[in-house]
């Protein structure tokens, strides 16, 4: 064994038990009362303290001053241990619409890092191919029509590094687009979309599983026209981002949301950018430039929501004191929910022997004590520092 984790309250998909863990060779070997039978292994006390699945976020810009946008290698490594402090194990680094040249760069980064670290998982696009009506903090002069060829030039080098990309499907060009978006064995999104209820129940047969940021940047929800929002909730098989800050989505919708799609079809998301954890102040969300005031990053040019400051632990936190859902429930919307959502919930997202050693230990405040990724400690609060691989 190369770790043990003592004494916890493991946060199960449908249950708490109170038992260790044992760690071998990067994966989950044992559960449950290990005794005291002496260990070569280091042993973590994780007594008074939940030890639940890591999280993974589908959908972030960055974070502690580094936006995945910029580009560059201290940027990225900033973002990314800054979210490992907060509990993520697993992230797509996003990038929103922006000029071509700079989402390449940005794709070739995340298929760099994702040879680092496994905390990266693939990218997310947010765009270009979007819809201006719905663009919100977007820079419209970056958003395109949808185009396969065009979509082709820009992943052609780092296909197996697209996991998600978020679209308008009333775009002329997006059906095609989707297929293409399958082929290449990514996940198409829809999201900052004016798609009517029938446009967007077309796209999600047509294969759109995932709604990015729900009720954000879209067509809302109307009892004569019920949009695009209408149809994410009507459909069994959309799973949908929230963004759970209480500023992007109300709590009474928080709680509406949770009985019409809980406990598979919701994914929690902090879209946060590189403003988190930094406090107020003027930053980037990709080439726009935004403020932060109050917690609530705007865009300057149109004022705008523009991304978050949210991080994972809050959003489960938020989740549980907006709707009172149990501790495992919340957990798997923020683990084993977007790990099915990507395909990987046979290898991590929850807590079992035999998957990946990517757990994040938490108190009853939730204050991040530890995370694991892979059997290696990433971060420990008395250390007071993350790293990212």
């Amino acid at each position: 064994m190369s770790l043990v984790v003592r004494g916890g309250q493991l946060i199960l998909p449908d249950r708490l038990v109170a038992g260790d863990l044992a760690i071998a060779d990067g994966k989950i070997c044992s559960l449950g009362k290990l005794g005291n039978a002496r260990v070569t292994s280091r042993v973590v006390d994780a007594r008074d303290l939940y030890v639940a699945p890591g999280f993974i976020d589908l959908h972030v810009n960055g974070g502690g001053g580094g936006g995945f946008a910029e580009c560059t290698s201290s940027a990225f490594t900033r973002a990314i241990g800054f979210h490992v402090q907060h509990g993520t194990t697993g992230l797509l680094p996003t990038a929103v619409a922006g000029p071509l040249q700079q989402m390449r760069d940005f794709l070739r980064f995340v298929g760099i890092f994702m040879q680092q670290t496994p905390v990266v998982l693939g990218a997310h696009l947010n765009g270009p191919f979007v819809s201006v009506e719905k663009g919100g903090a977007l820079d419209p002069k970056f958003i395109l029509k949808p185009s396969v060829e065009l979509f082709r030039s820009l992943v052609k080098d780092a296909r197996h590094v697209v996991k998600v990309v978020t679209l308008a499907p009333e775009e002329e060009g997006s059906a095609h687009l989707v297929l293409e978006i399958l082929r290449i064995g990514a996940i198409p999104a829809l999201g900052h979309t004016n798609a009517t209820y029938l446009e967007a129940v077309r796209a999600i047969n047509s294969g759109v599983a995932l709604v990015t940021h729900v009720f954000n940047a879209m067509r809302g929800l109307h009892h004569r026209e019920p949009g695009a929002v209408g149809a994410a909730l009507d459909a069994d098989s959309t799973v949908l981002e929230l963004i759970a800050d209480g500023i992007h989505v109300h709590p009474a919708v928080v709680r509406l949301l949770v009985k019409v799609k809980a406990p598979k079809g919701i994914v929690l998301v902090t879209d946060a950018t590189s403003a988190a954890g930094m406090g107020d102040g003027e930053f980037l969300l990709g080439t726009v430039p935004i403020v932060v005031k109050g917690g609530a990053p705007t865009s300057l040019a149109s004022g705008a929501s523009a991304g978050s400051i949210l991080t994972m632990e809050r959003a489960v936190q938020n989740l549980v004191e907006y709707t009172g859902l149990d501790l495992p429930t919340a957990v798997s919307m923020a683990s084993l929910n977007p790990a099915r959502a990507l395909g990987i919930h046979k290898e991590t997202g929850s807590i079992e022997t035999g998957k990946a050693a990517d757990l994040v230990i938490f108190d009853s405040t939730f204050v991040v004590h530890y995370t694991i990724v892979r059997g290696n400690i990433l971060y420990d609060i008395n250390r007071r520092s993350a790293d990212h691989a």
